[in-house]
């Protein structure tokens, strides 16, 4: 929301430095306007579209007028920042610059707490890591035995199964048995997901802001020059 701010100066060089500076804190060239008495009449409703009093906008233009002030107007998003690069400078009343009033000022100034947001990323990451342990498990395995067996024999063998008993020959009985076999299938047993979803949060946000009053002390009288005998 744009904001008016006026200011009025003795001397259009100052003028001048006053508009720079509005320009250097951001506002925009074409809405920072120097008025001069070449004015004329309209200035008063120049200043009145401004948001000015009808009253003190009519004390301002006749101060430029016909008091050769120079007025400075400007057009800010931010009329609170444009103020204070006003009050850097050395400003005059209308009352002064048409009757040679000496005025002193002293502002009443109040912070006002505005919240925004900005964005800011996070989130989770799935990592994988790799784990062993030592696993056991029963199997049941089937093996045969070779078992060799002597005994005594007393026999007599007549001639002819004397020479068929006597010839070399190779006796093989053959016995089996298990061996464990391992191999290893992977399965899955679980997964895990990540999902993204939009919620909101009303968060309070607290913080100190300043406050400057004005107060007006009467000044108790004192002596301010030598005493005189009458």
């Amino acid at each position: 929301m744009m904001g008016s701010v006026i200011g009025l100066l003795a001397d259009r060089e100052s003028a001048q430095r006053v508009r720079g500076a509005l320009v250097e804190a951001g506002c925009d060239q074409k809405m920072v306007v120097i008025f001069d008495g070449q004015a004329g009449e309209g200035l008063a409703e120049e200043l009145i579209d401004r948001g000015l009093e009808q009253a003190r906008a009519r004390l301002y233009a006749e101060a430029v007028v016909k008091g050769g002030g120079i007025l400075v107007a400007a057009e800010a998003e931010k009329a609170d920042q444009a103020l204070a690069v006003m009050n850097r400078f050395e400003l005059k009343a209308p009352e002064e610059m048409l009757h040679g009033e000496h005025v002193e000022r002293a502002q009443s100034i109040e912070e006002e707490l505005k919240v925004g947001k900005q964005q800011a990323a996070g989130g989770k990451r799935l990592v994988t890591s790799i784990h062993e342990r030592q696993v056991e498990k029963p199997v049941t395995l089937h093996e045969e035995e070779v078992e060799v067996e002597r005994r005594r024999e007393d026999q007599r063998l007549s001639p002819e199964e004397a020479d068929r008993a006597f010839r070399e020959e190779t006796v093989e009985l053959t016995a089996t048995s298990e061996r464990p076999v391992v191999s290893k299938e992977a399965r899955v047993t679980g997964e895990v997901a990540l999902r993204k979803r939009a919620v909101e949060r009303r968060e309070v946000v607290r913080e100190t802001v300043r406050r400057q009053d004005v107060d007006v002390e009467t000044i108790q009288e004192k002596r301010v020059g030598p005493e005189r005998q009458v």
